[in-house]
């Protein structure tokens, strides 16, 4: 089939970055001929970009491509990003259906992929490709994913971005502001994304310079500028006071932590220790009010009982807006893979234990909301009620407002809301 008319489906799965790495290739495609449609039905190529960080990721993605090769079976299926280049050949030893596979460094390449029906891979750093097309992308329209860096330089134990991405790498300043430039008046809200955020700039300036981009970039755009993945070591003083200072970028940190407890820290050579994320927190609560989001992993194969109490009480008294809780899934390939860890049960129930405690503050976080007023960004609708954010919450991982009322709510927009009720990850507000 020529390339001028050749119709492609793409799946998309896991983070933003696969978003972003997603609309990137859509980019590719179009400006190859292809024609992006959105039903795996009848369609020559079928796309799948799968995520591979653990166990439970892999399954979704395997599920994934057993479904749509069911759906199409006449159609080439292409696998891309992180599952094609953790597994690579051997994935298509174990799943024939799978026809391609382009690996993250060579996603640059995916229309050679497809006109030459072969697999490419790259030792290069991983793909950090843009998309300044406004007819597709993954997202609704009024918000949009913007991947600045890709790869990471650290070396956590339990962690395989390193092998699979790459060491870190930035998106040229001009890039980031042609992306920006080119979006369309509906988006209401971008969110910066890479693997380490906040060392933005370390390949290009000889330092993290997250805060000078940030400072380029807000007067090209008038609304929400929200910032994810920001690695604790980087987070630094310059950055916290340029987002405190600058009006449309928002005071929401999410900076992963990962475990509380020094021995742990220690053997998931997350580079830091308890005292230092004290600083850190301490210094984040003296610049300005913050929004804090972070992530725990808990089971991780040298926890001990009193690991995981430490945990516990740091939890329970910390200041700490959006927590995010993980089993430990042990991953081929890591350093903790060969770590003798614990049962399934354990891991499960030390979960649970957190879990419990997390949503219980959460509840009380969110009580202390009734009768306030809060700008609502509406998101979408739903068995005939709208429901949105605040600035305190990203999409997909944080909680939603549903928004009641008589009055017409248009999706992307900001209304006025005061809140009436409160749920464990849910708030209820009316239109003032």
């Amino acid at each position: 089939m020529s390339k001028k008319t050749a119709r492609v489906y793409i799946e998309t799965l896991g983070c933003p970055r696969n978003d972003c790495d997603s609309e990137a290739i859509i980019s590719i495609l179009e400006d190859s001929k292809f024609e992006i449609v959105n039903s795996p039905e009848e369609v020559p190529f079928i796309i799948i970009n799968g995520c591979a960080f653990i166990g439970k990721a892999v399954s979704q993605s395997i599920e994934s491509i057993l479904t749509l090769s069911q759906r199409n079976p006449s159609a080439t299926l292409i696998v891309v990003g992180c599952l094609a280049e953790r597994y690579k050949e051997k994935l298509k030893e174990a799943l024939p259906e799978i026809d391609i596979l382009v690996g993250t460094g060579a996603l640059m390449r995916i229309v050679d992929a497809i006109q030459g029906n072969k697999s490419i891979f790259s030792s290069n750093e991983g793909f950090i490709g843009k998309n300044i097309y406004k007819k597709h992308h993954t997202t609704p329209p009024h918000y949009r994913y913007i991947k600045i860096q890709e790869g990471c330089n650290y070396e956590c134990s339990f962690c395989i971005i390193p092998t699979l991405k790459g060491s870190s790498h930035s998106k040229p300043l001009e890039a980031i502001k042609e992306e920006v430039n080119n979006l369309t008046p509906e988006v209401r809200e971008i969110i910066l994304v890479g693997q380490d955020t906040s060392s933005w700039g370390q390949d290009i300036y000889g330092k993290p310079s997250l805060d000078y981009l940030l400072r380029e970039i807000s007067p090209l755009f008038p609304h929400w500028i929200r910032v994810l993945y920001l690695h604790p070591i980087t987070v630094s003083e310059s950055l916290l006071r340029t987002i405190s200072t600058i009006p449309n970028v928002l005071n929401y940190l999410d900076i992963p932590l990962q475990h509380i407890s020094n021995s742990v820290l220690k053997t998931m050579k997350r580079g830091y220790d308890k005292s230092f994320i004290k600083k850190l927190l301490n210094s984040v609560q003296r610049i300005d009010d913050f929004i804090i989001r972070t992530t725990f992993i808990v089971g991780f194969p040298t926890e001990r009982e009193d690991d995981l109490e430490e945990l516990r009480s740091f939890i329970k008294n910390s200041n700490l807006d959006r927590i995010g809780l993980f089993e430990y899934s042990r991953e081929e390939g890591s350093e903790s893979y060969y770590i003798i860890g614990h049962y399934e049960k354990t891991i499960k129930k030390r979960f649970m234990s957190l879990y419990i405690l997390i949503q219980k503050k959460m509840i009380k976080r969110n009580r202390e909301l009734l009768g306030r007023n809060v700008m609502v960004l509406a998101d979408g609708r739903e068995q005939g009620e709208y429901y949105g954010r605040t600035k305190s919450d990203a999409p997909e991982i944080d909680q939603v407002v549903w928004i009641k009322g008589n009055k017409d709510i248009k999706i992307g927009e900001f209304y006025n809301v005061n809140i009436t009720d409160s749920l464990e990850n849910e708030l209820m507000g009316e239109v003032i």
